[in-house]
């Protein structure tokens, strides 16, 4: 057996296994992995797998072991010309094994989540990332942590959004910041002929005040994305009133009593009685405004 001078085939427990197995060593010289070339051929193959996963689906180095894991699956699923073109797992377990079930690395999942642990105005389902086939373990870059599900719905097209963790998502967006640390830069105009001094009454106080950078439209987009709240609370800007006085003192609302009276009075849904002779109940006057549907 053929290996390099690493720890893990160093180790007193290593040497014990291969001398009660008749096992004879070779050791490559270090830092020289022209001497191991298989086992060094595979992992550059490896290698180039899990980047390319992670890359074509835009995710950070820390699932590196994930991917290094499921290119290592899929090899292993793959026909090799070393085992007469099966599959390193049919070789080895003797059974052919499916394919049906692969799906793309990094892609989204969509898992269930289960009655007990939300409420009946809660999502449904929880937004993942696809990364291994144990049961279909998922991960969450919000809280860093690991799912294993069986009811999963993949969107292999589409990838996770890295932007909606980073942006603050303000209710109500700002047009113009300073910038604290240096002035925005100004694009370069041509010299202009020199002009007398004037005075100003501000003094050298105008000197002193910084550029205001402006946004352009696409941060603006970006900002305001996710604000259907905000538009919602314009739309239904218009509160009812508070009481009956406040609402006298608009006409819509003398007009929609007035036309709700007469339509009790030409339905005859009220029946004139004499107050008892004990303490009567007061009924208070509800004004709630019909938002009109737009054609």
């Amino acid at each position: 057996m053929r290996s390099d001078c690493g720890g893990e085939f160093m180790s007193k427990e290593f040497l014990n296994f291969c001398e009660d197995n008749d096992i004879r060593r070779q050791l490559a010289v270090p830092r020289t992995p022209q001497q191991n070339g298989k086992a060094e051929r595979k992992n550059m193959t490896i290698l180039e797998m899990a980047r390319s996963m992670l890359k074509s689906k835009n995710l950070p180095k820390d699932l590196w072991a994930e991917a290094v894991a499921y290119a290592v699956y899929l090899s292993n699923r793959s026909p090799a010309r070393s085992v007469s073109g099966k599959t390193p797992q049919e070789a080895w377990s003797g059974r052919k094994s499916g394919v049906s079930h692969l799906g793309v690395f990094g892609s989204i999942a969509h898992a269930h989540v289960p009655d007990e642990k939300r409420s009946k105005l809660d999502d449904k389902s929880e937004k993942y990332i696809f990364i291994s086939y144990d049961a279909n373990k998922l991960y969450n870059p919000e809280t860093k942590m690991t799912l294993i599900s069986r009811n999963v719905i993949f969107d292999e097209e589409e990838e996770w959004d890295w932007r909606s963790n980073d942006e603050d998502h303000n209710f109500f967006p700002h047009i113009e910041e300073e910038d604290s640390e240096q002035p925005a830069e100004e694009p370069i105009a041509p010299p202009t002929p020199p002009t007398p001094p004037t005075i100003s009454s501000q003094g050298d106080e105008s000197s002193s005040e910084r550029t205001p950078r402006f946004r352009n439209l696409q941060e603006l987009y970006e900002v305001t994305e996710h604000q259907d709240n905000l538009t919602l609370f314009c739309l239904s800007a218009e509160c009812e009133p508070m009481n009956f006085q406040e609402a006298m003192e608009k006409e819509a609302w003398r007009n929609a009593m007035d036309e709700e009276i007469k339509s009790i009075q030409i339905n005859e849904t009220w029946e004139l009685a004499s107050l008892p002779d004990r303490k009567a109940e007061e009924e208070p006057l509800i004004l709630i405004a019909h938002m009109t549907p737009i054609p």
